[in-house]
């Protein structure tokens, strides 16, 4: 059994839920390191020229140079510590998304199953309503027919009517049986074609 696209228009819509907040958070954080790449820049470029106007200053300036540069390290530390659980994160969202695949393979299966065993009741019942009005009805009408003249002699009656009973009794049972093999037969038949 195949999805509708209501099921795929709900799947996407619970996907872009989860994933949208993700995504968001992805955009600010590389515009946070953007902004302080930019202000580390800025603050880079604004040491450079203060070390051109001050160069009896060098080795001074050289150590607050120093400073910063670690400092800068330290941040890219920190964004490459964060790139690493964006990772962690889109990671498990994939390990989600294959856990839903897996739990709709399943229900795809139980589905399945349970058409085939629709299946199964429903020819059952076919067959049931089939012994029902072929058989039990006509051998009920029979009896009854047979049982009007209640007024003879028991012993009369039985004797005529009892092998006249039991032959019609017995072709309502074979003409049911074989409406049961014609009805097996065209459902092998169709299997047979499905199969080729």
């Amino acid at each position: 059994m195949g999805f509708t696209s209501e099921d795929i228009n709900t799947l996407e819509r619970l996907f872009d839920n989860k994933l949208q907040p993700l995504y968001v958070q992805v955009n600010e954080r590389f515009e946070q390191v953007n902004k302080r790449l930019d202000e580390s820049t800025e603050r880079t470029e604004a040491r450079f020229e203060q070390i051109d106007k001050r160069f009896e200053q060098i080795d001074k300036r050289f150590e607050q140079i120093d400073k910063r540069f670690e400092q800068i390290d330290k941040r890219f530390e920190q964004i490459d510590e964060k790139f690493r659980q964006i990772d962690k994160r889109f990671e498990q969202v994939e390990e989600s998304i294959r856990g839903i695949k897996v739990q709709l393979n399943k229900v795809e299966t139980r589905l399945d199953n349970l058409e085939k065993d629709l299946a199964i009741v429903k020819s059952d019942l076919e067959q049931t309503k089939c012994i029902i009005e072929n058989e039990i009805q006509r051998n009920i009408k029979i009896v009854a027919e047979n049982h009007v003249d209640l007024s003879r002699k028991f012993t009369e009656a039985l004797s005529v009517s009892q092998t006249n009973e039991l032959y019609h009794l017995k072709v309502n049972q074979l003409e049911t049986r074989l409406v049961l093999l014609e009805n097996k037969f065209d459902s092998l038949a169709q299997q047979q074609k499905k199969v080729v």
